[in-house]
This record gives structure tokens, sequence and C-alpha cells, in this order.
């Protein structure tokens, strides 16, 4: 796999860079934002370290950057911040882990491999579906979703999110179902992190700004989309195009 580090620290740069190239990974190096957006333009990397705290673009401006142009390169956030609205910035704008300073180069290997395993496993499911319940349709290959025929403009977390829903309609799901599904593992700040999401996708779902209660909420469960008519039908297209990480 082909890994962008992008940290201002050059002596972290050089540990990190080491420990990866010694699992087998072609590594390239930014140490600003400019910088890793030309990187990942340049080098189309298969996932992107990505401090927080840099020069010329701050990371957060990077990873929103990447996120409207590349929805399936993989961002893991670094930051000597441990305050909890950075974690759920970070996750909200699209990254797909978060790891604070200090730490150890074996974790940060770890937690690499753990998102590129889940993005190689992501790589071999089915061909993209069409999900449909009621009046709302959710298509994963075109990453559109329409309500009442009117198009509706989703981040990628709350693409992952409502899909995650759609598939799973008719059952309640728990935060921690949510979380493992949607970002692929357990978070501290995870209930926040789902009720802010769940949320928007409330709002964007509405009509004449009206919230519809497609997605309810199980006091002391977890939540359950039922749809605007109940049920759902997951379309197989015949496409030969795989399903994106």
């Amino acid at each position: 796999m082909k890994l962008l580090v992008v940290d201002d620290d050059r002596d972290l740069v050089e540990v990190l860079d080491y420990a990866l190239r010694r699992e087998g990974h072609e590594v390239v190096r930014a140490y600003d934002g400019e910088a890793a957006l030309e990187a990942v333009r340049r080098d189309k990397p298969d996932l992107v370290v990505l401090d927080i705290n840099l020069p010329k673009l701050a990371g957060f401006v990077v990873l929103d950057r990447i996120r409207h142009t590349d929805d399936h390169v993989a961002v893991l956030m670094l930051s000597a911040r441990s305050d909890e609205s950075d974690v759920l910035r970070g996750l909200q704008l699209g990254a797909d882990d978060y790891l604070t300073k200090p730490f150890r180069p074996l974790e940060l290997v770890a937690r690499v491999k753990t998102i590129l395993r889940r993005s190689i496993r992501a790589k071999g499911r089915p061909a993209p579906a069409v999900y449909r319940t009621g009046d709302i349709q959710l298509d994963e290959a075109t990453h559109q979703l329409t309500a009442a025929d009117v198009p509706v403009h989703l981040s990628p977390t709350e693409f992952k999110l409502l899909r995650h829903f759609m598939a799973n309609a008719g059952r309640v799901l728990t935060q921690e179902e949510i979380l493992e599904g949607v970002w692929g593992y357990d978070a501290d700040v995870g209930g926040d992190l789902v009720k802010l999401n769940v949320s928007r996708l409330r709002r964007k779902l509405g009509s004449d700004g009206q919230q519809r209660d497609v997605i309810q909420t199980v006091p002391g469960v977890g939540y359950l989309f039922c749809g605007a008519q109940g049920g759902v039908i997951r379309d197989q297209p015949d496409r030969d195009a795989v399903e994106p990480s």
C-alpha cells in the first residue's frame, strides 16, 4: 500500500516512515497542508496519516478538501490535542480514525493495519446497490440520495450512516452496532458522534422544513430506520464496478 505521512515534525515523520516501510508499505512525506494536498493529487495514496496542526493549511482543512475530491482514500488523524470536540470534528469531516500524541509507532502501525484491512474487505463486496424505502432512494454507485425525487447532499459520513440504516431497515441498531458498522470501531465519544449524525440526517430527510420520522429513537436501546412506507428493497444493478472503500 502507498501511504502519505503529513506532519511538520520531521523527526516524527522519519520515525513513522521507518516503521511503516518495515511493514512493506511505500511511504510519501509532506510537511505542510499545501504539500499534503499536492501529494494526494500526485501520488494517490491508499491512506493518509494527517496531523491537525500544520503550517499553511490546517489538517482539518486538508481533510475537508480531500473528502470533497476523493471519498475513497483512508485518513488517520494525528493531534496533540485530546479535546473531545476535536475528535468529533475530525470524525465528522470523514476521518477513519484518530490518534492522540504522544503515541508509540507500533500503535500507529496497528491502527493503519486495521484501517487498510477494512478497506480491502470493502473492495471485495458485491456491486453497488440501490436502496429504496418509501420515496427515499440511495444509490451506492453514484453516492446520490433523493427524497421525494429531490436530490439531497450528504457528507461521506452521513452517506455511510444512512446506507447502514437502510441496509438494516426494520431492525433496532444499538449505538455500538452503528459505530462498528459505519466507523469500524468503538470510541469513547461514539455516543455523541452517532447522535450528531443522526440529527443531521433527520433534518436533511425532512420535507418543507419538517423532520420525517424515518429514524426513530428507541429509548435505552438505539435507533430504528422504518422509512416512509416501511420496508426496503435492495436492488443489485448489473454493474462491473465493486463498492469503493
